[in-house]
């Protein structure tokens, strides 16, 4: 009996969405960048660093926040550990600090560069998605005025070394946003989330009433955007200490459920936990519209430093807010005009958030022409420490700038990449291969480059050969 051979081939397998794919010279031009942007860091006094790529989920969780921790690559690894690709380097150069000095037991200053890729899934854009190179520095150990201002200077210089002429330094600073809301008292989660809504917010009042909507749908106003019979609970437990409120909620919990209506996979403690936090988690609304209208006044502010700042300062003090942290950012720009590639380019822009939950103090991004395509940025994250186990808080400050942005945005070479000067080693004569092997050593060993003519032939025994250069 014939069997039939089925002739169907497998579907190819493809490179993954967001996944690169570089040739020779996209590979050399990808490298010279890099090892340009080392060296004019390195002009700064940054050794390199390189942590892992591969580092638990919690290190990124920790003060993450934002849009991160949904883009992250993250899976169960063979010793069953939850594990992510880093989405960024800043989490795991802290992790590092912390572990080096808890060795040493002291504290230190230090300045690092990096360069390697990072792992991102934004579901909204292909164009987003992926592996992407990061080159950045970080300065740990110090929250000197000083500190701030190299750190700008430096990654204002990191275009500017790469011949791209059109771009802007955005600049901000989350404490002078902090001193305005400390006059309305709200807690850490209703202040995260106007941080995160800055770009969305502005005198607009129609802006204003979409964003406390939404923050009535996230419940961090309390009681607002809540079922009927969860504002009940939440009046029934309100004044209660914890422990009574979880009581009734665990009470009711029972009366509501039966075996075959199953929790999931969270168990009931759990469950009340959370849902205590859901219905006493939010803040009035009156003091989350107030800290709304301040924060709109404030994301309105953009321009000129020298026309701006005036006018931040202006809101702070109305507010009746400490201004020493607007009083820093002006010292700061007056600082870092000195450099007139700098100056040049800077622009106050309070509506600026990174996305990233660890931020304090200053903020920038560096932009490319009209259309405002970022290149890079970063920001000062001395609460970062506390959040990865540290005993205290560490002032640490960065910058990261997506190497593959810069490539698009750079001019094209001066001069095209061509291949090194090739000799060629063909043994194409009976009994040379022995000869063939030595020229290509000898040329090698002299610095050069040299290829072994290799392609068979079914009518060649290839045991002989020439030398071609």
């Amino acid at each position: 009996m014939i069997s039939a051979v089925s002739t169907d081939r497998p579907n190819p397998v493809r490179r993954l969405p967001g996944m690169r794919d570089f040739d020779a010279g996209a590979c050399r031009r990808k490298h010279e960048v890099e090892r340009q942007l080392a060296e004019f860091i390195g002009r700064f006094g940054y050794s390199m660093l390189e942590v892992p790529v591969l580092e638990t989920t919690e290190l990124f969780l920790r003060k993450s926040g934002g849009d991160l921790a949904s883009q992250m690559y993250s899976f169960i690894d063979p010793g069953s550990n939850a594990v992510s690709l880093r989405p960024e380097f800043t989490s795991a150069i802290m992790r590092h600090y912390l572990e080096m000095t808890r060795d040493s037991g002291e504290s230190s200053l230090v300045r690092w560069q990096y360069c390697g890729p990072v792992f991102r899934y934004d579901t909204g854009s292909a164009a987003d998605t992926g592996e992407f190179t990061q080159v950045g520095a970080e300065l740990v150990g110090s929250n000197s005025i000083l500190a701030d201002a190299e750190l700008l200077t430096m990654a204002a210089g990191v275009p500017d070394r790469l011949g791209i002429p059109d771009y802007r330094i955005r600049l901000a600073d989350l404490d002078v946003l902090d001193s305005a809301l400390d006059t309305v008292g709200l807690s850490d989660r209703a202040r995260e989330f106007i941080v995160a809504n800055m770009n969305r917010i502005g005198e607009d009042s129609d802006s204003l009433a979409a964003t406390l909507q939404r923050a009535a749908e996230l419940h961090v106003i309390a009681g607002i955007g809540l079922p009927d019979e969860e504002q009940h609970l939440a009046v029934a437990v309100s004044g209660l200490p914890d422990g009574a409120a979880r009581s009734v909620l665990s009470g009711f919990m029972r009366w509501n459920t039966s075996a075959d209506m199953p929790l999931g996979r969270r168990s009931p403690d759990e469950i009340v936990d959370r849902l205590l936090r859901k219905l006493r988690g939010g803040d009035a609304s009156g003091a989350v519209e107030r800290g709304l209208a301040l924060a709109g006044q404030l994301a309105s502010v953009k321009g000129d430093p020298v026309h701006a700042l005036p006018r931040a300062r202006s809101i702070v003090a109305a507010a009746g807010a400490d201004t020493r942290a607007i009083d820093r950012l002006i010292d700061l720009t007056a600082l870092i005009g000195e450099d007139p590639a700098v100056s040049r380019r800077l622009e106050i822009d309070f509506s600026l958030a990174r996305g990233i939950a660890y931020y304090n103090g200053i903020i920038f991004d560096i932009v490319r022409g009209d259309a405002g395509t970022s290149l890079g940025g970063g920001g000062r994250y001395d609460a970062l420490a506390r959040a990865l186990g540290g005993t205290a808080p560490v002032p640490a400050l960065g910058f990261a700038f997506t190497l593959e942005t810069l490539l698009s945005a750079m001019p094209p070479a001066d001069q095209p990449y061509f291949d090194p000067d090739v000799a060629v080693v063909s043994p194409d004569d009976a009994g040379s291969v022995a000869k063939a092997l030595r020229a290509v050593a000898d040329i090698r060993r002299q610095g050069g480059v040299a290829v072994l003519e290799i392609r068979g032939d079914k009518h060649h025994t290839g045991l002989s050969g020439t030398v071609t250069e």
